[in-house]
């Protein structure tokens, strides 16, 4: 038991900072696009209090992270409205697609930061085991909400990008998922299914993240 404290607490920080980089990222390139809803309904912003969702933030990552295999979670969407931009499909495609975007940079910052601590700071120092644990949670974390918010399944951001391949007729049928997404998301990775999905390329660019840092820093020994 208070090993799973311990790393939900070490977990905490990294999660929300980057679920609110991601939610930021979506209100960043809305309004570049020219949409400045989510800018004045205050989700522009890296303040957590702006993001957080009950089921999404909270309770549901606690879960996975307690049952282990997968960590996955969300926050509270940001508001968009499509009629401002030029070509509301691409917009909306480009606005969804930051999302995950921005959690793949973010998790290749973090593995660089992790493989630095590991390499430069003396084992014995008390700072050296609790964020070295942290950063590494960081490009689990982060990698792991990429994919996640990249499956197809509406209302997730995937199915944002997906929804540009489809006819108008097709994209209305498509939406009508949305309502049973969280139900079919619970099943998938009930089955097993997400760990394949989600967790095979979240391992491929952690590992591959790490090796790249590794190269990277010890070029400079």
């Amino acid at each position: 038991m208070e090993d799973t404290l311990q790393r939900i607490a070490l977990y905490a920080i990294p999660f929300l900072f980057s679920l609110c980089f991601h939610e930021y990222a979506h209100a960043w390139t809305a309004n570049k696009l020219g949409d400045p809803t989510a800018k004045y309904s205050g989700r522009l912003t890296l303040n957590p209090a702006a993001h957080i969702d009950l089921v999404w933030t909270i309770i549901v990552p606690a879960i996975t992270l307690i049952v282990g295999g997968i960590y996955f979670g969300s926050a509270k969407p940001v508001p968009v409205d499509p009629r401002n931009f030029k070509n509301q499909e691409k917009g909306m495609a480009l606005v969804a697609f930051s999302g995950p975007l921005s959690n793949i940079i973010l998790g290749i910052i973090f593995a660089f930061l992790f493989v630095a601590v590991r390499m430069f700071t003396p084992q014995e120092h008390y700072i050296f085991a609790p964020l070295s644990m942290m950063l590494e949670a960081g490009v689990l974390i982060n990698f792991f909400l990429a994919f996640f918010n990249l499956i197809p399944v509406p209302p997730l951001d995937g199915s944002r990008v997906l929804r540009l391949l489809l006819s108008m007729k097709q994209s209305m049928y498509y939406e009508m998922m949305a309502p049973y997404s969280f139900i079919l998301i619970i099943v998938l990775w009930y089955i097993g299914v997400l760990q394949y999905i989600v967790g095979v390329p979240a391992f491929f660019f952690y590992r591959e993240s790490l090796v790249a840092s590794y190269h990277l820093l010890a070029g400079f020994l």
